[in-house]
């Protein structure tokens, strides 16, 4: 009976299709450097000329040269036609590069690079519904004792509104 109920949670997990933690960052930067920002992060964005806003969070263990983090995006309205019609089109411009065409609403983050109180990345290349596009972003952000404030911009691969900038601010919640 115990084995029937390991078996029974096991297929509910399954089921329920946890998400993934996000995949390791690395943080290049003096080892001293990095320490200021150790800790956890959490923290918001947006941008006027989208409309999307979303969360940040961030994770650097203390003594660490990597970190956990991901952005979590909130789509402008028009994220449901573009679905259906990127869907439509996908097998036909289907290429071994090419990024499938649902949008992603938890972008990672893929390296981060800190220089005294400035901290910069990357974010993996995700599908922007708004162009139907790939688009790739930068961030940086400067440090003031417990909260990171700064920018961002997307760059899509396309050519409407090729550039889009933001502004993004985390606290840290734990050294």
């Amino acid at each position: 009976m115990k084995h029937m109920a390991l078996v029974v949670l096991l297929i509910f997990a399954g089921a329920c299709r946890m998400s993934p933690s996000p995949p390791p960052v690395p943080v290049q930067g003096q080892h001293e450097e990095i320490s200021a920002f150790s800790g956890e992060w959490t923290g918001r964005y947006s941008s006027k000329a989208t409309g999307r806003h979303g969360t940040v969070r961030f994770n650097l263990p203390e003594n660490a040269d990597t970190g956990y983090g991901e952005v979590d995006i909130t789509f402008s309205p028009s994220l449901h036609l573009s679905r259906e019609a990127a869907a439509a089109d996908y097998p036909k411009a289907n290429t071994s590069d090419a990024l499938p065409p649902q949008p992603s609403t938890s972008i990672d983050i893929t390296v981060v690079r800190i220089e005294y109180d400035l901290v910069r990345g990357t974010m993996a290349p995700y599908w922007d519904p708004d162009c139907g596009c790939r688009a790739h972003t930068i961030f940086e952000g400067k440090l003031n004792r417990n909260q990171i404030v700064g920018t961002f911009s997307t760059r899509r691969e396309s050519n409407a509104q090729r550039l889009v900038e933001g502004e993004w601010r985390v606290e840290r919640s734990k050294p």
